[in-house]
């Protein structure tokens, strides 16, 4: 089943109800209508009974189409396994306490983040320099990342840690949703301009998770990229993140419902 989604806020949540009469996995994707390889949600919770799913798009574009179906089936026209309740949106909610992180820094990068994730994957790589409009930050987007021996990595990207000149691989951008890239984004970011150990790789994430959050982006789509970047690399390094990432989502969404500050460390 397939809907477009007009905008009715700057930064929106679409709420999509669900019944199923059994276990069901319930595919949900949000991709922008005429550009290509711009997805905002992808997701297939397994519902048994009523539940709503929740795609928050913050930036929301001038719409968006949203396919719902039955993982089993796939998206078929008529689908009588599961029933779709009215579809609403809302405003993303933000607290008071995400205001709060957003310094001159953080709101400098924010925008130029925002820009480069939605476009990612239409704009040309093969080296390409893209810079903030402040020119406080530079991407170099590149098909690959390549070592000193011209070896491709596979990493999706890196921050110098001398000219703080972040690369990206358009290989796996392209892969990505438009969140998961900004979440990476967030934790190359972190790296040089959050970190108070800029080398840690634990910080890097935990901080790149609470601005990530705090700016609105879905949850689902931060699991999602991070899955992919360890199962790609991995690593007794990329498991132990991984948990410490899982309990800080946790601890993150405690704190904001309990009108806290989070803690990074």
């Amino acid at each position: 089943m397939r809907y477009q989604i007009d905008k009715q806020y700057t930064d929106q949540v679409i709420k999509i109800p669900i019944r199923t009469w059994e276990k069901t996995r319930v595919v949900a994707r949000a991709h922008h209508p005429t550009k290509p390889n711009t997805h905002y949600f992808d997701a297939a919770p397994l519902i048994n009974g009523v539940e709503a799913i929740i795609i928050k798009i913050p930036k929301m574009p001038e719409s968006v189409i949203v396919e719902v179906y039955n993982e089993k089936n796939g998206n078929i026209e008529k689908d009588d396994t599961f029933a779709i309740g009215k579809i609403s949106t809302a405003p993303i909610k933000l607290s008071w306490q995400i205001k709060k992180m957003m310094n001159r820094t953080v709101a400098s990068f924010a925008k130029f983040n925002d820009d480069f994730s939605e476009n990612a994957g239409v704009i040309t790589a093969q080296n390409s320099v893209f810079l903030s409009p402040d020119g406080q930050f530079r991407i170099d987007y590149k098909d690959v990342i390549r070592n000193d021996n011209g070896m491709a990595l596979t990493t999706p990207a890196r921050i110098n840690s001398e000219t703080k000149i972040i690369e990206i691989a358009k290989k796996y951008y392209i892969q990505y949703t438009v969140p998961g890239r900004r979440a990476i984004n967030w934790h190359e970011f972190s790296h040089m301009f959050v970190n108070k150990d800029k080398s840690n790789e634990f910080e890097a994430d935990k901080n790149a998770i609470m601005i990530y959050l705090g700016t609105g982006n879905p949850t689902v789509e931060a699991y999602n990229v991070f899955l992919r970047v360890f199962k790609n690399a991995p690593s007794n390094l990329n498991r132990a993140r991984y948990n410490e990432m899982n309990k800080f989502i946790k601890d993150f969404s405690y704190s904001i419902n309990n009108n806290q500050i989070p803690k990074t460390t």
